[in-house]
């Protein structure tokens, strides 16, 4: 008579990969023509706002509003200076360079 030996491998238990969106505020730094430094703490609004600021800024025809999307995220992703506008951009230099700053930010978070 034969004797068949069972083996049993020892399977490691697979675990969720945890996410924490929520922390790790990002510091971007605007530098003017003369030197001076601007500013601005970012930080992730959640999942739900982000979609919400994409949806707010879709027009009919697909396209993306640029002037509704930076408005969103300025108004929802950036925490300082509080307060701060689209409007207070007529009078203050690097609003592309913060819009751009956003945007990777905010795709970071979101393919975490």
């Amino acid at each position: 008579m034969t004797e068949t030996k069972k083996t049993t491998k020892a399977t490691k238990k697979v675990e969720p990969q945890t996410i924490d969106r929520l922390s790790g505020n990002e510091v971007f730094k605007y530098t003017d023509k003369n030197g001076y430094e601007y500013e601005y703490t970012l930080q992730f609004p959640g999942v739900v706002k982000t979609w919400e600021m994409m949806d707010n800024a879709t027009m009919e025809n697909g396209q993306l509003a640029k002037s509704v999307l930076a408005d969103e995220y300025i108004r929802n992703v950036v925490v300082e200076p509080a307060g701060l506008t689209l409007d207070d951009f007529d009078n203050r230099p690097g609003l592309n360079e913060l819009y751009n700053a956003i945007d990777l930010f905010l795709g970071k978070k979101m393919s975490d």
